[in-house]
């Protein structure tokens, strides 16, 4: 099985102080006993990056903590920028979220998203959707 992540998956392992980290960590146990392979676009991996690249420190540590978490960086081909940007077109999400969901589709993957509008644009993709879509909470 292979599982694409989308950014708020990967921070929300990684922080604990976000309100998915407990189900992100429920997930990724779940998948490490599966022996799930997990990958993440480049392009999400900068969204992840971001804050922790504030300090050096921190952002070794999260870097650190992807290995840890045996987390698989994929770099997009042409192929999958054409793709996310008919993506990024067709539906209300944002380019790395567009991303995500091209680089599902070229792996035959399942997304992994707390995203309302990434799961509802995988939905209309007919890409399968990981363990995210069923448990992620409510937005009001």
């Amino acid at each position: 099985m292979r599982i694409v992540l989308d950014a708020d998956v990967l921070i929300g392992a990684l922080d604990g102080n976000d309100p998915h980290h407990t189900q992100a960590r429920t997930l990724f146990c779940g998948w490490e006993r599966q022996e799930a392979t997990r990958l993440i676009s480049v392009v999400n991996l900068t969204e992840v990056l971001v804050a922790p690249a504030a300090d050096r420190r921190r952002l070794r540590a999260a870097r650190e903590a992807l290995a840890a978490l045996d987390v698989a960086i994929h770099q997009p081909s042409e192929a999958i920028g054409v793709e996310a940007a008919r993506l990024r077109n067709a539906h209300p999400i944002s380019l790395p979220n567009a991303y995500c969901l091209a680089t599902a589709r070229s792996t035959e993957a399942t997304v992994a998203s707390f995203d309302e509008k990434v799961l509802r644009a995988a939905e209309r993709e007919r890409l399968a959707l990981a363990g995210t879509a069923a448990r992620r909470p409510r937005r009001r």
